[in-house]
């Protein structure tokens, strides 16, 4: 554009120069040709313009090193469609501590125009591609008037699954703990004294003669011991990713296995009751910045298990 501008200002000077130079009705004419054109251009160009929009279309969220697409539209629902489109497009991934990156992008002109870019997803985070500024040129190129823009495109890319070590048992049948069985019969019982409010069929009349204190049976049942996952947060990427991608392969064989668990990360927790819950922690995870933090303290009884995942230590060293 600003070469255009330049040769645009050059013309109009030489041709204005001739006309007083030599004052004929030629270069009168002329000049005043060459003054109205860019007016006569943008007039012209601005039904194309003020029917143009940009939109930005996300890729699909994938794993850490697949590939996804991001696309960019451009549409002009006029006939005549301008003469070019300028777009400068920026992305952030906003996981990490950097900076976010600019590029620009230019159109031909048409009725519509399509651009597509993949993301980098070597590294884990959310991806947000938005529209800085967004013009449409008229048809000399002198002029670049903001069209409409869409919102932002966003996608997130998720850590792949790696096993941790030591392994952990998490859904071995040891995993399991006797509880008292409220309600009902079952064919595992505990022994204690009488408390009031107990029914009287629980009550084990043979101990209770013996020992001459009311004795009942208590009924038992067989319950999954709570589980507890934790794990420091780091600043550092490396170390990150490591913990997330154990954190994963954790994660997807309690859920295989219909197993609920509590996530305690940095001075936060959630609890995960399936699939969906830990894909809604971990888009809500990687779309902002995280500060070293260590789990916070985990009050255990018998009947939970605590895990705490820890960076590998190739990643530690």
């Amino acid at each position: 554009m600003i070469g255009r501008r330049l040769t645009y200002g050059v013309l109009l000077l030489g041709v204005g120069a001739l006309h007083f130079a030599y004052g004929q009705y030629v270069t009168y004419y002329i000049l005043l040709f060459l003054l109205f054109l860019p007016v006569f251009s943008l007039l012209i160009s601005l039904p194309a313009i003020l029917t143009s929009r940009a939109d930005l279309t996300g890729g699909a969220d994938v794993q850490r090193g697949r590939k996804t697409v991001v696309r960019l539209d451009v549409r002009c629902r006029f006939f005549l469609p301008p003469e070019a489109w300028k777009l400068k497009i920026e992305q952030h991934n906003l996981f990490l501590e950097t900076r976010p990156s600019r590029f620009k992008v230019r159109l031909l002109g048409g009725r519509e125009g399509t651009e597509r870019f993949s993301p980098d997803t070597t590294r884990l985070g959310t991806i947000r591609y938005r529209i800085r500024s967004a013009r449409a040129c008229d048809y000399l190129g002198l002029f670049a008037i903001p069209i409409r823009r869409g919102s932002a495109a966003v996608m997130t890319v998720f850590p792949n699954t790696e096993a941790p070590v030591p392994m952990a048992e998490l859904i071995e049948p040891s995993d399991r703990v006797l509880k008292p069985k409220p309600l009902g019969f079952s064919e595992e019982h505990e022994l204690r004294p009488y408390r009031e409010g107990d029914a009287v069929n629980l009550i084990h009349w043979k101990l209770t003669e013996k020992t001459d204190t009311p004795i009942v049976r208590e009924p038992q049942e067989l319950v999954r011991k709570k589980i507890v996952l934790c794990m420091d947060l780091f600043t550092a990427y490396d170390a990150m990713q490591s913990v997330l991608e154990q954190l994963r392969f954790l994660a997807d064989l309690l859920n295989e296995n219909g197993i609920p668990f509590l996530l305690y990360y940095g001075l936060s927790n959630a609890q995960i009751e399936g699939n969906g819950d830990f894909e809604r922690f971990l888009r809500a995870f990687l779309s902002g910045p995280v500060r070293d933090e260590k789990a916070q303290p985990v009050v255990t009884g018998n009947d939970t298990i605590v895990y705490r995942i820890v960076p590998k230590k190739e990643v530690r060293s």
